[in-house]
């Protein structure tokens, strides 16, 4: 994903450093299809729903508006602290809620921040029987070629395949839907959009610098773009159920 030859533990650090600027992440990250919301509103089946890795609440916000009981975790305070829902300080790796306390736990573009079997063993405990895991990731559509470029020149490291399972110890198979989807974008948008990218944010400003004016040249000379344009992009849904 968006962490290429990093270490576990410098991964977890970069993984809690989006609020650094929150308010651009919210601004400029799209938010999830309506189609992928509809799957999860119908797995948490009028349930409590914990949403891991939540931030400010991308996802949150969509499952708060179709009536979903939400509860976000996250261990940045400055991202939660834009969260619409109730939010509570934590990691995936050791949850501050009750065992059995939630039908639906939800993870979006935050999977790969974590330790994976620690993750999953926690999803696990919180959820009650029956409940399931859903692992949410948008991602750019690079089976097109302009969009493979662009996602190097920002360095997105979106490498997820639609034959991609999650590691889930505990759990039933994974299913995945993929539903494509576009955003409305320009070329300096897509410019605030690399500096989202924990890529970016660990950059100097010589860096910074490199990749704002190789994204402007790439859609304004090389692949030039009328705007606005759809940039295309994946959401890629991952549904596992808890073993008893």
């Amino acid at each position: 994903m968006d962490h290429p030859r990093l270490s576990p533990q410098a991964k977890r650090a970069y993984g809690r450093g989006f609020g650094a600027d929150a308010a651009a992440y919210d601004a400029v990250r799209p938010g999830y299809p309506a189609e992928v919301l509809t799957r999860l509103e119908g797995l948490a089946a009028g349930r409590p729903v914990l949403d891991v890795g939540a931030g400010t609440g991308k996802l949150s916000a969509g499952l708060a508006a179709r009536g979903c009981e939400v509860t976000a975790v996250d261990p940045d305070r400055a991202a939660l602290t834009r969260n619409p829902v109730p939010g509570l300080l934590g990691t995936a790796e050791a949850l501050p809620v009750a065992s059995g306390a939630f039908g639906l736990a939800t993870v979006a573009q935050a999977w790969h921040w974590f330790d994976a079997p620690r993750a999953a063993a926690e999803l696990r405990r919180v959820l009650a029987p029956g409940g399931a895991a859903a692992i949410v990731v948008n991602q750019l559509d690079v089976r097109l070629d302009w969009v493979l470029r662009l996602s190097r020149i920002m360095h997105a490291g979106d490498v997820y395949r639609p034959s991609w399972r999650p590691e889930l110890p505990g759990f039933g198979p994974s299913s995945v839907a993929v539903v494509e989807f576009r955003q409305e974008m320009s070329v300096e948008r897509a410019v605030e959009l690399a500096a989202t990218r924990s890529y970016w944010l660990r950059s100097d400003e010589a860096t910074r610098a490199r990749v704002a004016g190789n994204i402007r040249d790439f859609l304004g000379r090389e692949h030039p773009m009328p705007e606005p344009f759809g940039l295309p992009y994946l959401c890629l849904l991952a549904v596992a159920r808890a073993r008893s």
